[in-house]
């Protein structure tokens, strides 16, 4: 868009044009760091995911905003963003597919999801992630073994957070 407005606006419609998107991209940032720490903080309340205060003050979703924040730094400063934008794809495919998955399994009749829909979510998920995962497989192995490895910790996390809750 910015080249395109640069022939009617010259230069100024380019500036205009890119800090524009400079401010959207910036808006799209803040409002996803947000929506994320809001969710974990209401996953938090409902003793679903481990959280600690570390001495700060606050309410838990300022915590989880704080955390949130720290990981997107981790994250920027160790991979790229073509890098991270893949494993986001893949716990995305992932964590879909257990969502499609547990909704056919334990809520279907009560929500009245059809099944069909449900299994065809499913499968699709699949074969875009083994496709996704083959070419990644083939390109970038690295961001397939994080990706596993970050899977595995968070189920093996969970798991072990939710039977120390549940033992407590």
């Amino acid at each position: 868009m910015a080249e395109a407005a640069r022939p009617a606006f010259g230069n100024y419609g380019l500036y205009f044009t890119v800090g524009i998107a400079i401010v959207a991209t910036i808006s799209g940032v803040i409002a996803s760091i947000f929506a994320v720490s809001r969710m974990t903080a209401m996953l938090t309340d409902m003793k679903l995911i481990p959280h600690s205060h570390l001495g700060m003050s606050g309410s838990i979703q300022k915590h989880m905003l704080i955390y949130i924040v720290v990981i997107a730094i981790t994250l920027t400063v160790f991979f790229d963003l073509s890098r991270i934008a893949s494993i986001g794809a893949i716990f995305y495919l992932v964590m879909d597919m257990i969502v499609h998955w547990g909704v056919f399994k334990h809520l279907r009749k009560e929500v009245k999801a059809n099944g069909v829909i449900l299994i065809s979510a499913l499968l699709l998920d699949l074969i875009v992630l083994i496709a996704f995962l083959w070419i990644k497989a083939t390109t970038d192995i690295f961001v397939v073994i994080i990706s596993a490895i970050g899977i595995i910790l968070v189920f093996a996390g969970e798991k072990w957070f939710l039977h120390w809750k549940e033992s407590e």
